[in-house]
């Protein structure tokens, strides 16, 4: 617990510098610092951006963070077609690289909560279904990957869990542990199956890559996990 307080107020302290340093600019920061959170359901992804959200918005950093689309906003009726489902889901976090590009806001930090990276994984889940032809994925691959937006992710932190964690985790708190869709053993596999992909293939095409493994709740929480993810964003602002 010491360590955890002494590293909460190290962190405090950079991040003290860093707003120190942009508040020195005097048209304010040219662009934000984004950061994509990616990940399987239930992988810990959602409980860490809310710690880091309020960290950096406690000390004055001025943080965009939409609503995530997969969940949250895409619309009901498109739930049925995954393809349509997921190039809504797409299309959402491509609205909101663009406004954190270009907003008069002047925004510090952008927080993707699905982005670039996490929609090539759903659309490589639907090529290994054979839901989309191999020619459209890769259509899809080639507009995802488009050097204007793709080089405006400064950091992906991808989430990942074993099935039977993530589950135990969906359900902890339900009256019924009756599976869902996305949320069953054989999906979860099929799905960290094709963030594996995904990452041996295309971890290169972003500036940072992290993959944290929150399986094994022995080794991390969700403050070891978010303190070492704000720790990466800090480094990015010093341009690290």
């Amino acid at each position: 617990m010491t360590d955890l307080f002494q590293r909460k107020d190290a962190l405090r302290q950079k991040a003290e510098s860093v707003k120190a340093a942009l508040d020195e600019l005097p048209d304010g920061p040219e662009r934000p610092v984004f950061i994509e959170f990616s990940g399987t359901p239930k992988s810990g992804k959602s409980t860490c951006i809310d710690i880091v959200g309020h960290f950096f918005r406690r000390l004055g950093f001025r943080v965009l963070a939409p609503t995530e689309g997969a969940s949250k906003r895409t619309p009901y009726y498109l739930k049925d077609d995954w393809v349509a489902f997921n190039t809504w889901s797409a299309s959402y976090a491509l609205t909101h690289i663009v406004e954190g590009l270009y907003s008069s806001d002047k925004y510090h930090l952008a927080i993707l909560d699905r982005g670039l990276f996490d929609a090539l994984a759903w659309f490589q889940l639907l090529l290994n279904r054979d839901e989309i032809s191999q020619s459209d994925f890769a259509r899809i691959r080639d507009f995802l990957l488009i050097e204007k937006w793709r080089s405006a992710i400064d950091y992906v932190f991808l989430f990942t869990a074993d099935p039977v964690t993530s589950l135990e985790r969906e359900n902890r708190f339900t009256l019924i542990d009756e599976p869902g869709r996305a949320m069953n053993t054989q999906s979860l596999e099929e799905l960290n199956r094709a963030y594996a992909t995904v990452r041996e293939q295309y971890e290169n095409e972003f500036r940072g890559f992290q993959t944290i493994d929150t399986g094994d709740a022995q080794a991390t929480t969700p403050q070891t996990t978010a303190a070492q993810v704000v720790d990466l964003i800090l480094d990015r602002f010093r341009g690290g």
